[in-house]
């Protein structure tokens, strides 16, 4: 019998707003537009005779925690196990998304995860099982230009868009401990797009702030924060004004992608 094996491609979401309606049995209900660009978390599986699941890691991100982030997947795994059935497989997870940074760090390599155990069991999941796992599991799942309403559960796909991004991360925000924060001291719009957790990020991680400032001195006119950060991004047109930008950021972690 020929043993199953393939390789998964999933990539990030950029926030292009977030807004907070209100809540729901004790989770923040939202309003946001997403889009994917190209930096990818990339699973890979070779199917097995027996032996359960096997994880191994690899990582470009200096500080990837194994220890920390294997919980995170073992969790969906076992999600999955239970409700489809035993998966014998070797499981590669190589962790390019960098986490704490609101471009769904966490989810891209869970939902790579999740598409691996689909092809290995030939089942589809649904969103009461993406929902399962975490809110914004459906939407990274889907990929693509999407606005997203409620706790994660309603995806509306949107035409296709062309854009670039300058992406600038250092340290990383706790989603929670976001939410929490915006409890208490609400939300400011910083220039045209609007993002209800920026404020909060602010107080917990003041790199937003220059990285912020740092695209605006650069030039770049259209800047905005993606989830609950840290990441700050600027959106261009062209590639070649996007990589001039590029070029001259210092002292951040930094991506130069476009929306797919």
């Amino acid at each position: 019998m020929d043993m199953k094996q393939g390789t998964i491609y999933t990539p990030a979401k950029v926030n292009l707003s977030l807004k907070i309606t209100g809540a729901r049995a004790g989770l923040h209900t939202l309003e946001m537009e997403t889009v994917a660009v190209d930096l990818f978390d990339v699973v890979s599986y070779v199917e097995r005779t027996n032996g359960g699941v096997e994880l191994e890691f690899t990582s470009t991100l200096s500080d990837f925690d194994e220890c920390r982030f294997r919980p995170v997947i073992e969790r969906a795994v076992d999600r999955f196990v239970d409700e489809f059935g035993e998966v014998n497989a070797k499981i590669v997870v190589e962790k390019n998304v960098p986490l704490g940074a609101g471009i769904g760090g966490s989810s891209t390599a869970v939902v790579g995860v999740l598409k691996a155990l689909e092809q290995l069991k030939n089942t589809r999941l649904d969103d009461r099982f993406l929902l399962s796992i975490a809110s914004d599991i459906p939407v990274v799942y889907r990929g693509g230009h999407n606005f997203v309403r409620g706790v994660g559960e309603d995806v509306t796909p949107l035409e296709k868009i062309k854009k670039h991004f300058v992406m600038l991360v250092k340290g990383g925000v706790d989603s929670g401990e976001a939410y929490r924060t915006f409890d208490q001291i609400g939300f400011e719009t910083y220039g045209k797009r609007e993002n209800h957790l920026e404020k909060s990020a602010r107080a917990l991680n003041p790199a937003v702030i220059e990285a912020r400032n740092q695209l605006e001195k650069l030039g770049a006119t259209d800047v905005g924060m993606s989830g609950s950060g840290s990441t700050m991004f600027a959106v261009f047109e062209g590639y070649d004004e996007a990589k001039k930008v590029f070029d001259q950021v210092c002292g951040f972690d930094k991506y130069l992608t476009k929306s797919i």
